[in-house]
């Protein structure tokens, strides 16, 4: 009975213990869910305090074209504004003497560049507005170097996974740094001389057009943009021909498209092209109806595995009648318009940081860039040009990354033309994008 007695208490004891471990579980459960569920309240708070800008996690992916920034809406999970950007600050550091031993004219300087906000709103799984607001070189109005201008203003209408719609000011699609401009996507401090001089970057027009995006890599672009408009081209190239969706003249519009397939990894290949009249209602000189046709061709490839990262391209632009529209506008044999540009670059790097520390995400690039370009490779019959627009540019540098958005360049710029009056320099840039 004693035996009993004991049993029966003790038992009590454990039913007891255990009765009261199973509640500070259940205690402990009860305080985990609520913690929970004050975390969750607070982040949405500061999302309400934020007024929904914020932004889902960082993101280096890309749609329709666009660099990591610039697509950043696409991304985002729900309806609301999502904000990005990108800046650059330069400093140049030019020779004393040209190449033929001559005092050298240029000014060291430095420069910020330019700060770039995205602005974009998704307003439902198919409808997308996004936007590029640029200042250059710090400052605007007041007479100072600086300009505050709308790079791209458009709205993406997803018909379905494939096929899209695009409408408003947007980049028009040639060559490789017009769309994907975002300096800590290129190796060189500043955008490479072809890309401004032969495809006018950055280049944007108002427009509309259709854009693919296959499951194999094949994206394809077509739209009908504003053309360019001849009296603005010199005896530099077309540059001057941008109208940049300002009360733009449209008596004539252009095509513009782009093909790329990138189905294999680490590849990327492409082609893109303008074509268009750029008379915009100038008269020629005989009278005819001649349009002064405008043409750019690019092709282009990039190749990065393994820490290598190679991309080249080529790019062609062309004005038909160019003899006719030079006598039009009364320019003299020195200063005339050419009938044809061409350039073409080579940039190459490699990732190195892996010998010094196999586990960091930072980088460490050298690399080299070759370009040779003539904006005015060919003069109509009667026009000689200018003798120094033949230039070739070798560049040798090293870049860091402490992480993928914030980048740091350190180049050496070689410049040669066949009038020996190019001048080298040394450049500096810290680029970051978010």
């Amino acid at each position: 009975m004693r035996l009993f007695t004991i049993g029966f208490f003790v038992s009590l004891v454990i039913s007891g213990l255990q009765a009261e471990v199973q509640a500070q579980v259940a205690r402990q459960d009860t305080l985990k869910e609520l913690m929970r569920q004050i975390e969750i309240l607070t982040e949405e708070i500061e999302k309400q305090k934020l007024g929904d800008v914020a932004v889902e996690e960082e993101t280096e992916q890309r749609r329709f074209g666009l660099g990591p920034a610039a697509s950043r809406v696409y991304f985002k999970k729900e309806t609301g504004v999502s904000l990005a950007g990108y800046g650059e600050v330069v400093y140049e550091n030019f020779s004393a003497k040209r190449d033929d031993g001559t005092e050298a004219s240029a000014k060291d300087r430095i420069d910020f560049l330019r700060n770039i906000m995205y602005l974009g709103y998704r307003f439902n799984d198919r409808l997308f507005f996004n936007s590029e607001i640029e200042i250059e070189h710090a400052l605007v109005g007041g007479g100072a170097p600086g300009a505050l201008a709308i790079e791209f203003g458009y709205v993406d209408a997803l018909l379905t996974d494939a096929w899209a719609v695009r409408a408003g000011m947007m980049l028009i699609p040639v060559g490789l740094v017009n769309e994907y401009h975002e300096p800590p996507t290129f190796a060189t401090a500043l955008r490479t001389e072809t890309e401004r001089y032969i495809i006018p970057t950055t280049w944007r027009g108002n427009g509309a057009g259709l854009m693919y995006t296959g499951a194999n890599g094949l994206n394809l672009k077509l739209f009908v943009v504003e053309g360019m408009r001849a009296e603005g081209y010199s005896a530099t190239g077309i540059r001057g021909g941008r109208q940049k969706g300002a009360k733009a003249t449209v008596e004539n519009f252009a095509f513009t498209g782009r093909a790329e397939y990138s189905g294999i990894r680490g590849v990327q290949l492409g082609a893109s092209w303008y074509l268009g009249n750029s008379a915009q209602g100038l008269a020629a000189a005989d009278g005819s109806n001649t349009g002064f046709f405008t043409a750019i061709y690019s092709v282009h490839g990039i190749y990065t595995r393994s820490g290598l990262d190679i991309r080249g391209l080529y790019a062609r632009a062309t004005v038909s009648d160019a003899a006719l529209l030079n006598q039009t506008l009364g320019r003299s044999a020195v200063d005339a318009i050419p009938s044809v540009g061409q350039g073409y670059y080579v940039t190459a790097s490699y990732n190195i940081m892996p010998w010094f520390n196999a586990m960091t995400q930072a980088e460490l690039r050298p690399f080299v860039h070759y370009e040779k370009l003539n904006p005015a490779l060919e003069l109509p019959v009667g026009f000689t040009g200018a003798p120094s627009q033949e230039r070739t540019n070798m560049i040798a540098g090293l870049i860091f990354k402490p992480i993928s958005l914030v980048v740091f360049k350190a180049e050496y710029m070689n410049r040669n033309n066949p009038a020996g009056t190019a001048t080298n320099q040394f450049n500096l840039a810290v680029n970051y994008m978010f």
